[in-house]
C-alpha cells in the first residue's frame, strides 16, 4: 500500500481557508468558532494529519501538554485523580505528562521544561517544596491541587480537611471512645496539618480524652509499625483516626496481626474514601473527599489561568462527607 503523502499545518490551513494560527488553536483546544473548527477538523481528518509535538510548539503559543506532579503511585488515591484529570484534558484535546517521585526535583524540572509543558497541576506540595517554587520561578503556570501552601503565588484547590478531622473526632467521641490515637500524615503536608488540627480542636472540647499522636507519614509500612507499637502498650487506644485510608488499611492489618478485634476492641477511621475502602472485606469508616472533583477543578483552574494570566488568584475549598461503615463501634 502506498504511503500517504505528508502534509503540513500550512497546507491544512490553506485548504481550510484559515490562518495557520487557527489550525494551531484547533489542535491545541483553543477558542475557535464552531463552524471554523469543524472545517479545519474535516481537512485534518481527510489527511489523517498528526502534528509532532515540536511542530505544535513552533506553530502556536501552546504545546498542548500539561504536566501533573504526584509522589506516590502506590496510593490508590492518586490514580483516581490522574484519571479524572486525563478525562478533562482529553475532552479539551490536550495531553498529560506524569511526574512521580522516581525523579529528583532537578530532573523533574528539566523534563517539564524540555517537553515545553503549558502548565503543571501539582498534587504533592509540602512546606519548603523546591519543585513548585522553581517552576514558578521559570515562568511555568502552576496550580496546587489537593495539597496547598500558604502565600504560594498560584491558584489552589483542596478539600475541607479541617472539617474532615472534626467529623472523625465527633464520630469517635459519640461512640464513647476516650483513649484515642491519631496516625498522622506526612509532616509538612497541608492535609496532615489541617486534618490533625480539626481533630484536635474537636477532641479538646470532649471530657477526659487521652489523645496520642504517632507518625504514619502517609506510608503503609510506617503506619503499620506505629500501630503495632501502640497496641502493644499498657493502655492501648480503643480508637484510631488515620489521616488517610492507606494508613487505615495498615492499622486494620496491624490489629489483625496483634489479635485485636476490629471494631469490637478497636475502632478505625480513615480519610479520603478511595474506591477500595468500600470493598466488602475492608468496609472502612472514613471521611470522603471529592477526589475526582478536586482533580477536575485543578485542571480547570490551570486552563483558566492559561487563558487569563492576569486574573486574580483563586483558592477553592470543596466539601467533605462522613461515611460510616463497619470498622467503628461503641467502646
Amino acid at each position: 500500500m502506498a504511503r500517504r503523502p505528508t502534509v503540513t499545518s500550512v497546507q491544512i490551513a490553506r485548504e481550510a481557508g484559515v490562518a495557520q494560527s487557527t489550525v494551531s488553536r484547533v489542535l491545541n483546544g483553543g477558542s475557535v468558532a464552531p463552524e471554523t473548527r469543524q472545517r479545519v477538523l474535516e481537512v485534518v481528518a481527510k489527511y489523517d494529519f498528526q502534528p509532532s509535538q515540536a511542530a505544535r510548539s513552533l506553530v502556536g503559543d501552546r504545546s498542548g501538554l500539561i504536566g501533573v506532579v504526584i509522589r506516590d503511585l502506590t496510593n490508590p488515591f492518586y490514580p483516581v485523580m490522574v484519571k479524572a484529570m486525563e478525562r478533562v484534558l482529553h475532552q479539551r484535546g490536550l495531553r498529560l505528562s506524569l511526574i512521580t517521585d522516581v525523579m529528583t526535583a532537578d530532573e523533574s524540572l528539566a523534563l517539564l521544561r524540555r517537553e515545553g509543558v503549558d502548565g503543571v497541576v501539582f498534587t504533592a506540595a509540602v512546606q519548603d517544596e523546591p519543585l513548585a517554587h522553581r517552576m514558578v520561578g521559570h515562568g511555568i503556570p502552576v496550580v496546587l491541587c489537593h495539597r496547598t501552601l500558604e502565600d504560594f503565588p498560584a491558584d489552589q484547590v483542596e478539600a475541607d480537611n479541617d472539617t474532615a478531622g472534626r467529623l472523625a473526632a465527633e464520630h469517635l467521641l459519640s461512640l464513647g471512645h476516650r483513649r484515642i490515637a491519631v496516625v498522622c500524615g506526612l509532616a509538612g503536608a497541608s492535609t496532615a496539618q489541617q486534618r490533625g488540627r480539626g481533630f484536635r480542636t474537636r477532641v479538646r472540647a470532649g471530657q477526659g480524652v487521652t489523645l496520642t499522636e504517632v507518625d504514619g507519614a502517609y506510608d503503609y509500612a510506617t503506619a503499620y509499625a506505629a500501630v503495632r507499637t501502640l497496641l502493644a502498650g499498657a493502655e492501648p487506644p480503643t480508637a484510631l483516626f488515620c489521616h488517610n485510608d492507606v494508613m487505615a488499611y495498615a492499622a486494620l492489618n496491624a490489629a489483625a496481626a496483634a489479635g485485636v478485634l476490629v471494631p469490637r476492641e478497636l475502632s478505625v477511621v480513615g480519610c479520603d474514601d478511595v474506591p477500595l475502602s468500600a470493598w466488602e472485606r475492608i468496609d472502612l469508616t472514613t471521611v470522603r473527599q471529592p477526589l475526582e472533583r478536586i482533580a477536575q477543578v485543578g485542571v480547570e483552574l490551570l486552563l483558566d489561568r492559561l487563558a487569563n494570566p492576569d486574573a486574580p488568584l483563586l483558592h477553592k475549598v470543596l466539601p467533605v462527607e462522613f461515611v460510616g461503615r463497619s470498622t467503628t463501634a461503641p467502646v
